[in-house]
């Protein structure tokens, strides 16, 4: 085992005993800014960074843009990036629903989680050749002066798989994280969750922020709370499996027990001083791959197979002024790896243990030049050169490969498994000017070009329009486009299984999925409309509209069908792979009311509503003329909430509502339309008690509070007999935990 409960109490413990000598020594502290009891117009105005590379105001940016502030964080008792993405109304969060991705994103209608970018800082945090890799408390939001959250395409900015949305996670700095923070909770169903952060001046220019968090998660048995879903796991206590291909009894022991435990661990330094910021990220997460999809009769529901993924990031950046220039030039390596214990026990394994691994890396440098002559003019300008080496997730292997010279072999056979090892570079600019042509009208236009030696030339173009026809509205009109590599993973990634009748002389298969390395990439363009309205200085209304196309669609098989085939030589009954075909629509929009009052000295109210409306079509092949219903997402969501700063007292109470969702299986042979299963609506609330004692606060947090029994989505029911019609999801959990801080 890797990753420890022990590794995270060093990382604490650390952050304490570092803290602890700086405050022997003296070091001043500065608290920092309580965004709390910031009025709605100074929310507002929050300075922000992702939307075009440069700082500027919310308001201001060329982009639909959301910020979740600290305080925030702290308010609704996030402990991790996806509390906050469950909390938005335009992202779909749905959990277990594949192996790959335990949690899939939707976005505007749009499913995948590998179409959105994460960065840390700036720095990208996600799987640096686009490989799968679990957002849960893997990412450092406790640390988080901000979150922000920029949607739609921008490629223009981040060329590759900025697709539907980009996040940056904004750490606070030694002032903002002056001194050691600690925080410790736990919760039903054995949910722990630890973290620490420590921070300090240098010398007399320098600072250094240190953050860990750990948490491990033994989670609900649902069988107790499916009882019909689960059937008293009887297959599993009988270590007998009468699957959907028949009768299977793995060769090892099976444990009769209900048993998936799944833990993560993220670890950031970030060293400053001057205009240098040196910082390293690493994270790691450790989820059965038996949990979700599949019912008890088709896959064993324990801890024995798990997919282990680790991602390192260092990076480095150098900030100079030069008289009306700013300079940037910056560094940053990559590395993630789906560890070779990873893999699966299934049917599609004999119920037998299978392997897998993956590898990719980045080595990126970019130099960005800004130049700001007059104040309604900023002109941006950059290049980039990266390099990328990448071993694609292997097929299912009979053991752990032990090393990435030594082919495994696949599951069941003597037979070697192709080994890809891909090494291609990407070569890109970009230009920006963003020009005031009156007070009240911005115009910003913007391109990237990108070559990649893997698929070819891409060009990407953006243009804002912001304006204020009166001092309380703000309209933006945006043109965006994006898209979307053929990842590794989607180019080369393959998987079936071979049987023997004599003992392993001959072979034979039902199905393979082959790798097609002349993947091309998928394309989008938007149109967009966003109004802010600002009604008095406690409350503004919002409305967004948008409009996308989709061309060159990345298909995981070939919609005009699948045939006959050889692999290694042996007859396979089904081949298919992925391939470039068909188009696709989506529209939609958002309407959403805020209020933020302060009632006295240290109260404050804020409420919110947001109701997010989505639909379109799909033509899976370029031969149709009518398109079906898009799928895996749900037409209409709804989150509404309330928070309140009370004196030392926070409460924050949030209700989401989602209506019913599609799934990919249509009604019938000859329907557009997709089945659906039904919709839900959960509660969450959060108190904080702050100064319970001296530097202590107190935190109770229920999720799912009335304890609903509710399924999200698995693109593939009704069309694979092996799973669930709808993930069952958890019930309801208290967590309860405090914080702890020392100057």
């Amino acid at each position: 085992m890797k990753v420890s409960i022990p590794f995270a109490a060093r990382v604490l413990v650390a952050c304490a005993v570092l803290g602890i000598a700086a405050s022997a020594d003296g070091a001043s502290k500065k608290q920092g800014t309580d965004l709390g009891q910031l009025s709605l117009e100074e929310l507002m105005a929050l300075k922000i960074s992702t939307a075009t590379l440069v700082p500027e105001n919310q308001s201001d940016a060329p982009a639909r843009v959301q910020v979740i502030p600290a305080a925030q964080i702290l308010r609704r008792g996030y402990r991790s990036l996806l509390d906050v993405l469950k909390d938005l109304p335009e992202f779909k969060v749905d959990l277990r629903g594949n192996w790959d991705f335990p949690a899939e994103l939707t976005i505007q209608g749009v499913r995948g989680a590998t179409r959105v970018i994460v960065l840390l800082d700036g720095v990208r945090v996600s799987a640096p050749t686009n490989e799968p890799l679990p957002i849960v408390a893997n990412y450092p939001v406790h640390n988080a002066r901000q979150i922000e959250i920029v949607y739609g395409p921008a490629s223009a900015v981040y060329g590759a798989d900025a697709f539907s949305a980009v996040i940056n996670i904004i750490s606070k700095d030694a002032s903002e994280a002056a001194g050691v923070s600690l925080a410790t909770s736990a919760g039903s169903f054995g949910l722990y969750n630890h973290a620490g952060s420590y921070g300090t001046r240098i010398g007399r220019n320098g600072s250094l922020v240190v953050d860990g968090q750990f948490q491990y998660d033994r989670q609900p048995d649902l069988s107790r709370y499916y009882p019909a879903d689960f059937n008293g796991l009887q297959a599993q206590r009988a270590g007998v499996f009468p699957t959907v291909f028949g009768t299977m009894t793995p060769s090892d022991s099976v444990t009769p027990q209900y048993h998936i435990p799944m833990r993560a661990h993220g670890v950031h330094a970030t060293y400053r001083t001057g205009g240098l910021q040196l910082s390293v990220f690493e994270n790691r997460s450790h989820l059965p791959t038996t949990a979700g999809v599949y019912t008890p009769d088709n896959v064993v529901y324990d801890d024995v197979a798990f997919n282990e993924n680790q991602l390192v990031v260092g990076s480095g950046t150098y900030t100079r002024q030069v008289g009306q220039f700013t300079s940037t030039s910056s560094v940053a390596f990559s590395r993630h790896e789906l560890e070779p214990h990873s893999g699966y026990r299934d049917l599609y394994s004999n119920m037998n243990r299978s392997y897998k691994f993956a590898y990719g890396s980045m080595l990126k440098g970019e130099q960005q030049l800004s130049w700001n002559p007059v104040k309604r003019l900023t002109v941006t300008t950059g290049g980039i050169v990266e390099r990328f080496f990448a071993i694609p997730q292997t097929a299912d292997l009979n053991a752990p490969i032990r090393s990435t010279s030594e082919p495994g072999t696949i599951l069941g056979t003597a037979i070697v498994d192709d080994f890809f090892k891909l090494h291609y570079a990407n070569v890109g600019a970009f230009a920006e000017t963003r020009y005031a042509v009156a007070p009240a009208v911005t115009v910003t236009v913007g391109a990237r070009s990108d070559y990649n030696t893997r698929y070819g030339s891409t060009f990407n173009p953006r243009i804002g329009v912001v304006t204020r026809p009166t001092s309380t509205t703000t309209v933006k009109l945006l043109y965006g486009t994006a898209y979307l590599a053929p990842s590794p993973y989607q180019a080369y990634q393959h998987y079936g299984s071979f049987l023997s009748d004599d003992g392993g002389e001959t072979f034979y298969s039902p199905y393979w999925h082959l790798p097609n390395p002349d993947l091309r990439p998928q394309h989008k363009k938007t149109v967009e409309a966003n109004v802010l309205q600002r009604l008095g200085p406690t409350v503004s209304v919002s409305a967004s509209a948008f409009y996308s196309r989709f061309v060159n669609l990345i298909q995981p098989t070939d919609p005009d069908g699948s045939l006959p085939g050889m692999y290694h030589g042996w007859t396979v009954d089904v081949v298919d792979l992925p391939t470039n075909e068909g188009r696709q629509e989506t529209y939609g929009g958002t309407l959403g009311l805020n209020v933020v009052r302060d009632i006295g000295v240290e109260r404050q109210v804020s409420a919110y509503a947001a109701l997010s409306l989505v639909d379109g079509r799909i033509w899976p092949s370029d031969q149709m003329s009518a398109g079906y219903q898009i799928g895996g997402m749900a037409p209409a969501q709804l989150r509404v909430g309330a928070d309140l700063d009370w004196g030392r007292m926070s409460v924050a109470a949030s209700t989401g509502v989602v209506g019913r969702q599609r799934l990919a299986a249509l009604v019938g042979a000859d329907a557009y339309r997709r089945r659906t299963i039904d919709g839900y609506w959960t509660n969450d609330i959060t108190v904080r008690r702050r100064s319970v004692m001296d530097r202590v606060d107190a935190v109770f947090k229920i999720e799912n509070a009335f304890d609903g029994r509710y399924r999200s989505i698995n693109e593939r029911a009704y069309i694979n007999p092996e799973e669930f019609i709808g993930i069952p999801q958890n019930p309801r959990r208290v967590t309860a935990g405090i914080e702890l801080r020392l100057p």
